[in-house]
């Protein structure tokens, strides 16, 4: 009976990432990623950019699809939203400040977790790796003190 159900299983599981393929390409601009916001199609993939590159989110449907509680991420470039921790759109003064230390720190760990468990697509064009560099914002001066 086990066997039978987690054959199942793997064949919805199967199924699922056919519906929710995408072809990777190189590079991705924000208004083709628009579409794949998991609003259109409730099978099909969901596409989300965070520091440069797009991951197919579908497997986390439920979080990133219409109702979920990060579906605001889909579609889109994610990257502030992400560093963050904001699951509401920033204000314009907001979206005008860089992102603090602890905030690209932030956007580090979800980049960990989403490189780990989706798949990367493509880069989105024109991002600018300097905002979320971990290195920008840090002292030159500053030393360890245990060296």
């Amino acid at each position: 009976m086990r066997e039978e159900q987690e054959a199942i299983y793997n064949a919805y599981q199967e199924q699922r990432a056919r519906e929710a393929y995408i072809e990777p390409k190189e590079f991705w601009t924000e208004s083709e990623l628009a579409p794949y916001n998991g609003e259109q199609d409730e099978d099909g993939p969901i596409l989300m950019a965070a520091d440069g590159l797009v991951f197919n989110v579908y497997k986390g449907r439920n979080f990133y699809g219409s109702g979920g509680e990060y579906h605001l991420f889909a579609g889109r470039d994610a990257t502030r939203l992400l560093a963050r921790t904001m699951t509401e759109e920033e204000t314009e003064e907001e979206a005008q400040k860089p992102l603090t230390l602890g905030e690209r720190a932030a956007l580090a760990g979800w980049m960990f977790t989403l490189k780990n468990k989706y798949e990367i697509v493509g880069q989105l064009k024109g991002f600018d790796p300097s905002m979320t560099s971990m290195k920008e914002g840090v002292s030159s001066t500053w030393k360890d003190p245990r060296l």
